[in-house]
């Protein structure tokens, strides 16, 4: 699975992420909390409740889980990747 590394950061707690395909921007994390907003990407999975379902991604090196989005702008698919701490 690929999955895009996090956008730098510019310190400050809500960061923004965008689409690799357009390059336009679809949404916001708060790196603290972890909370996550999606304003043009539209989820491809989720909990019956209809909140964003995060992935494992199983990868050793890189984000432990990821939510696959599509870009309302293009319709691009692509995932985006947390880091969940813990070694």
């Amino acid at each position: 699975m690929d999955v895009p590394p996090p956008s730098p950061s510019n310190g400050s707690a809500h960061q923004s992420f965008a689409c690799p395909a357009c390059e336009r921007e679809v949404g916001h994390a708060n790196v603290v909390t972890g909370d996550f907003s999606f304003s043009d990407a539209t989820p491809l999975t989720t909990e019956d409740d209809g909140t964003p379902a995060f992935q494992e991604t199983g990868l050793a090196d890189g984000p432990q889980k990821a939510i696959e989005l599509r870009c309302d702008f293009c319709g691009e698919t692509f995932m985006l990747g947390v880091e969940t701490g813990g070694e």
